[in-house]
């Protein structure tokens, strides 16, 4: 482990200009706090805006998770990756140091009352943009697949002209080999994969669930997990999967869009959500795939549609 950090030394800021950069840790500065701990806004003395993320309980897991967030993404670049810039240590305070991103999270964009509704075009291209960040994570890093593990609207976050970055790498594991993983159950509900959730069996195919999940989420503005008048829980999947299987696109699509949407694209990214969530890891797509499908690519579309779900109508 501290061998691993002392490699990446060229990465390491000193506690003074980290401190400095965010005027003290100052409230104004105060972007948001997460499980992990307070992230806050800042600036170099070379002029970079940074995202710092401040952990301030020392504990294994913690660390570990720091860890695993600095080595994960020394490997990891891609335009639809958070670039981390480097870390600090200083006694049980572990900051690590994100370019900052100005457009706040996917989460905030679909389901906080205050901003505007995210349009088709801009979800159709938040919903590549995310596949292809995965793709790279899963099948084009220069190690072995990463799996992300915590893949949800809330860990996307956005650029000024709303181009999706992958953040929050704590929970993410390396892969080896081809067999699943079994470690302890950690992510949120409403995507965790059933294999996951059941199991701790966590392979590339638990990433794509959760994709799908969310993919669903861009298509409808829906929560994950939401409750009903009786309080009985439904889950989106319970939800969508009907609705796909019924071609009923105009009960899936976000009610806020109007009409004000690509029949085709909204189409396509129905029948990916639907693969991509199936309960049965086998038959979920790969992110490769997915990107593919998105993009509309007929025959490999029309080949895994009729393998998986043959009764649908092209």
């Amino acid at each position: 482990m501290t061998t691993e950090l002392y490699i990446k030394e060229s990465m390491r800021f000193s506690y003074s200009e980290i401190h400095l950069a965010t005027n003290y840790f100052s409230k104004e500065n105060l972007l948001g706090e997460g499980g992990y701990g307070l992230v806050y806004k800042g600036q170099l003395d070379d002029g970079q805006i940074i995202a710092a993320k401040v952990r301030k309980q020392a504990s294994t897991q913690g660390f570990e998770e720091f860890h695993s967030e600095i080595y994960v993404l020394s490997f990891a670049r891609h335009r639809n990756i958070v670039m981390l810039l480097g870390y600090c240590c200083k006694e049980n305070i572990n900051i690590l140091v994100y370019e900052y991103i100005c457009n706040r999270s996917l989460e905030w964009h679909l389901f906080d009352e205050a901003t505007k509704v995210l349009e088709w075009r801009q979800r159709h291209a938040i919903a590549i943009g995310t596949a292809k960040g995965l793709r790279f994570l899963h099948e084009e890093c220069r190690s072995s697949p990463i799996i992300h593990r915590d893949l949800r609207p809330s860990n996307i976050l956005l650029t000024h002209d709303f181009v999706p970055m992958l953040g929050d790498f704590g929970l993410a594991k390396w892969k080896t080999n081809d067999s699943p993983i079994q470690t302890r159950i950690l992510g949120t509900l409403g995507y965790l994969a059933p294999e996951y959730a059941e199991n701790g069996m966590v392979s590339v195919r638990t990433d794509v669930y959760a994709y799908g999940i969310t993919l669903i989420q861009i298509i409808s503005g829906r929560k994950a997990v939401t409750v009903d008048t009786q309080d009985h829980h439904e889950s989106l999947r319970q939800w969508a999967e009907p609705l796909v299987e019924r071609l009923a696109l105009h009960d899936l699509i976000d009610p806020r869009l109007g009409d004000s949407y690509d029949p085709y694209e909204l189409y396509h990214m129905a029948k990916t959500a639907y693969l991509c969530v199936k309960v049965d890891p086998e038959k979920r797509p790969s992110m490769g795939e997915v990107v593919q499908l998105l993009e509309g690519e007929t025959d490999h579309f029309k080949n895994l549609t009729d393998q998986f779900i043959p009764h649908f109508n092209h």
